[in-house]
């Protein structure tokens, strides 16, 4: 009776351990989790939103129509094309009746700029800044680069930025109600051998400080050779649909090849952008 006592003992301490241990071991494999290749998976450009913000912003959506493209984008209406390239209208619309009005403030287009020298694809490509390079290659961005392991060494601001895309606006996105000049900027750096590519692509929301732009949300992933550049956003438009003081904003999504046009809305929780809507086809 006592040696059955103690094997059953000893079996409920080995379950105990074998929970402890999964307990532990969760969620720091989430925190270090890898590819097949051992290298930290990168995290996602843009999150999904809590459950509570989602059902906030619930009645916004984006809609699409065909027929001849219209552009007002303080009005939530944005110039678009559906699958096999057809012509059309996005349109930011709220479901509730009588629906609210939309007041946004429309973003610039971004300014693409390329090394001096390089061979420009656009005349309204502009050489890129000193002021970009030295904002690359800081000791926030060399962080980041080396946290997210997509530098093996091999890349270097000053010789391998393929481009760097600017916008820059006013928007709440950290205090409500609180508007910052913020400086958007896409960009790309690698090397090329006839054997060998190494390269990363990254985006970067930044304010100045002291004279010096400094990154408040990064994101970034590493890049292929065949096909760089596969998408990154750009902001179309920004306001405060919800009321709440932070304002949401609609962005398009660019892309390698593609046969539509992507919008989303999104929403800025936990530091960083989360989607609320995309066009009906996403």
């Amino acid at each position: 009776m006592v040696k059955s006592l103690i094997q059953r003992w000893d079996v409920c301490r080995c379950i105990c351990r074998l929970i402890f241990a999964i307990l532990i071991g969760l969620p720091m494999g989430t925190a270090v989790a890898k590819n097949p290749e051992g290298q930290a998976l990168p995290r996602p450009w843009v999150n999904k939103p809590s459950p509570g913000l989602a059902d906030n912003l619930r009645h916004w959506h984006l809609t699409f129509e065909l027929g001849q493209q219209q552009s007002a984008s303080e009005k939530g209406i944005f110039p678009s094309f559906a699958p096999g390239y057809r012509d059309g209208t996005a349109c930011l619309v709220n479901d509730l009746r009588p629906a609210p009005s939309i007041k946004l403030t429309a973003v610039a287009k971004r300014v693409r700029y390329v090394p001096r020298g390089s061979p420009h694809t656009d005349p309204d490509h502009l050489d890129v800044t000193r002021e970009i390079i030295d904002t690359l290659r800081s000791p926030s961005i060399v962080k980041f680069v080396a946290r997210e392991q997509f530098d093996n060494g091999q890349l270097d601001v000053e010789t391998g930025l393929a481009v760097a895309l600017v916008q820059d606006f006013e928007i709440a996105l950290r205090t409500p109600k609180k508007k910052e000049h913020v400086w958007s900027i896409n960009w790309r750096i690698e090397r090329q051998t006839e054997t060998s590519y190494a390269g990363y692509e990254a985006w970067g929301l930044f304010i100045r400080i002291n004279g010096t732009l400094q990154p408040f949300y990064l994101a970034g992933r590493q890049s292929s050779g065949e096909t760089p550049g596969v998408s990154y956003y750009y902001v179309l438009a920004t306001g405060d649909l919800n009321g709440d003081g932070i304002d949401e904003l609609v962005v398009r999504e660019m892309g390698f090849e593609k046969e539509q046009d992507d919008l989303e809305l999104w929403a800025w929780e936990r530091g960083g952008p989360v989607t609320i809507a995309r066009t009906p086809w996403r």
